[in-house]
C-alpha cells in the first residue's frame, strides 16, 4: 500500500485556478524533489498533501485512506512536515520546541517518557542544535530555527515527512548535512519528498523528481515531468519551466547542470529562476 498518493488533485485561490490535473503515487525509501519555478504551486501542493488545505476536487490518500477522514493526531503519527518558517506566539526553548514534535503520542498533561526524551535528545545531535537546547529559539539565526523544526520533524517520528524548502536559509555546510540527513532517512525506509530551488543538489540527493509547471496551454500548473534525475531535468524542460539553458553532463550515472544562463522569457515563462552551477544564491 502506498504511504501517501493523490488523484486527479485541482486546487484554485481565490476562484482562480492553480493546480490541476495532479496524479501521485509515492513508495517507501523515496527521496523525491519537488522542483518548479517560483510561484509554480510547491508549497500547496506539500499543504494539499498534508490535508491542511482542502482541494476543490480530486483526493489525497494517506496509507489508502482519505486524508481528511483521519483526525490530525492519527495523521501527525504518520506524516510530518517542516514548513519554511514558523512564526511562535510564545518563546520556548529549542529542547522544548524540538519536544513538541512527541505530542502526536503523550495524552493531555502526560509527562514525556525516557524512551521520548532519548528519541529528543537524538533528534538534536542529528542537526547539529544540542548546544543551543537552552537558548530561546526567537533568538536563534535563521538557519539555526531551520534545524530546530527538522529536529522536530524528527522527533516526531513519522514514516513519511515532507519539507518546505528545508535548506533555503542555512549555509552550504549545512545545506549538505541536512540533505545528506534526508537521504540517510530515505534508506533507512522513510519516505521524504522535499522541495527545492537548488537543481543541482535535487539532481545529486533525489532518485526522483516532480516538476510542476504550467503548459503551454494555460496559466493552470500541474506535473510536467516526474522520473528519474536525468529524465526530468531536460533542455526542453529547463527552458520552458525555468527560462535557463544549461549543459547538462552526466558523471558516474549522476547528473549535473553547468555554463547555465537565463534566457528571454515568452508569455508562457514568466518565472525565471537563476541557477548558479553549484548553489543557489538565496
Amino acid at each position: 500500500m502506498s504511504p501517501l498518493s493523490c488523484f486527479n488533485l485541482a486546487f484554485s485561490y481565490n476562484k482562480k485556478p492553480l493546480l490541476a490535473d495532479i496524479n501521485l503515487d509515492f513508495k517507501s525509501g523515496q527521496f523525491v524533489g519537488l522542483i518548479g519555478a517560483n510561484g509554480a504551486g510547491k508549497s500547496t501542493l506539500l499543504q494539499l498533501l498534508l490535508g491542511l488545505i482542502k482541494q476543490q476536487s480530486g483526493s489525497v490518500a494517506l496509507n489508502g485512506l482519505e486524508i481528511h477522514a483521519q483526525k490530525r493526531r492519527d495523521i501527525a503519527k504518520q506524516l510530518a512536515f517542516v514548513p519554511q518558517s514558523i512564526e511562535l506566539p510564545y518563546a520556548f526553548t529549542v529542547q522544548a520546541l524540538v519536544a513538541m514534535g512527541r505530542n502526536p503520542y503523550l495524552g493531555p498533561f502526560e509527562l514525556e517518557t525516557a524512551k521520548d526524551k532519548k528519541i529528543i535528545e537524538q533528534a538534536m545531535l542529528k542537526t547539529d542544535i544540542a548546544h543551543l537546547k537552552e537558548r530561546m529559539v526567537n533568538t536563534l539565526s535563521g538557519g539555526e530555527k531551520q534545524r530546530v523544526i527538522i529536529a522536530r520533524a524528527l522527533a516526531q517520528q513519522a514514516p513519511t515527512i515532507l519539507l518546505d524548502e528545508p535548506i533555503a536559509s542555512l549555509d552550504i555546510c549545512h545545506q549538505i548535512e541536512t540533505l545528506q540527513l534526508i537521504q540517510s532517512l530515505s534508506k533507512s525506509g522513510k519516505l521524504a519528498l522535499t522541495a527545492l530551488h537548488d537543481l543541482n543538489l535535487a539532481a545529486s540527493y533525489c532518485d526522483r523528481l516532480i516538476l510542476i509547471g504550467q503548459t503551454h496551454a494555460g496559466s493552470v500548473k500541474t506535473i510536467i515531468a516526474d522520473g528519474s534525475p536525468e529524465q526530468v531535468l531536460t533542455r526542453e524542460n529547463l527552458a520552458n519551466c525555468f527560462s535557463i539553458e544549461a549543459d547538462i553532463i552526466k558523471t558516474n550515472d549522476k547528473i549535473s547542470l553547468a555554463n547555465i544562463k537565463p534566457i528571454k522569457a515568452n508569455s508562457q515563462q514568466q518565472n525565471c529562476e537563476t541557477h548558479s552551477t553549484t548553489t543557489t544564491a538565496y
